[in-house]
């Protein structure tokens, strides 16, 4: 299993171009991309980003969802064809950085509608899993707490209806929803977990992992238990630490641990 950092770790206190070099300076080889803004999407800036790559491995890119996600499921055909402008330029971005997975968070959900009619919906899915496909990418929808993929049962009917999607679990947005991250596990086949995003939390903050009390040594136990291989990242905001070795601290935290339980 690999353990790494997601770009979206440092946004504010460096810019997308100066990643790769500062993932090396912090000797950490797995990590995915988080973009933006649209000039980032464009394709010379993706190209010249996928130069600095060298050896690291990008498990997935992921966008400014916000931007541009919603309107992709929108009724309206002008607004969606639009918005697959710059879906098809993030599957591009996947294929140029050597990403498997575009971290898709679809439509937003604050008022948790009621009568969603999934199959409508898993069609669509469908049609963007076809898009991305042909760049050699699979959309792996995460759960947020905003979106509709807050909770267990929407992943159980949403990956029985839509065979080539799959899911990137994030530990924060689950507890924020009212959820333990193994719920969601339970619930996704092993093989279709693309990537999972963790935090710690204390006295209410979440921050860097080893900073907090969530139990990290239970969760590589459950996915031992599971034979889940997806690649564990940080996922923090750039306020809850301080310095860059800070974060590559925590990095070595998360690996101390799973190494004692795989010993």
């Amino acid at each position: 299993m690999k353990i790494g950092i997601t770009t979206s770790t440092f946004f504010n206190n460096m810019a997308t171009e100066g990643m790769f070099d500062l993932l090396r300076n912090l000797r950490v080889d797995t990590t995915e991309v988080c973009l933006n803004t649209f000039s980032e999407y464009e394709k010379d800036y993706i190209d010249a980003l996928a130069a600095q790559r060298g050896s690291i491995d990008v498990v997935a890119v992921s966008p400014y969802s916000i931007q541009f996600e919603p309107q992709l499921f929108s009724p309206n055909m002008r607004v969606r064809n639009d918005a697959e402008v710059t879906f098809k330029k993030v599957c591009y971005a996947c294929f140029a950085l050597g990403a498997k997975y575009y971290t898709f968070r679809g439509p937003m959900d604050f008022a948790r509608s009621k009568g969603i009619d999934e199959a409508r919906l898993a069609q669509r899915y469908n049609q963007l899993a076809d898009i991305a496909s042909a760049y050699g990418v699979t959309l792996s929808i995460k759960n947020m707490r905003w979106n509709l993929a807050t909770t267990p049962v929407y992943y159980k009917q949403i990956l029985e209806l839509c065979p080539r999607i799959c899911a990137t679990l994030d530990l924060f947005n689950a507890e924020s929803a009212g959820y333990e991250l193994k719920e969601f596990m339970d619930i996704c086949p092993p093989d279709r977990i693309s990537l999972i995003e963790v935090a710690d939390v204390a006295k209410g903050e979440w921050g860097l992992p080893g900073k907090g009390k969530y139990n990290f040594e239970r969760l590589f136990n459950e996915l031992e238990k599971r034979k889940i291989v997806a690649p564990v990242l940080i996922e923090v905001r750039s306020n809850s630490y301080t310095d860059f070795p800070e974060v590559k601290e925590s990095v070595e935290y998360l690996k101390s641990v799973y190494n004692s339980v795989k010993s």
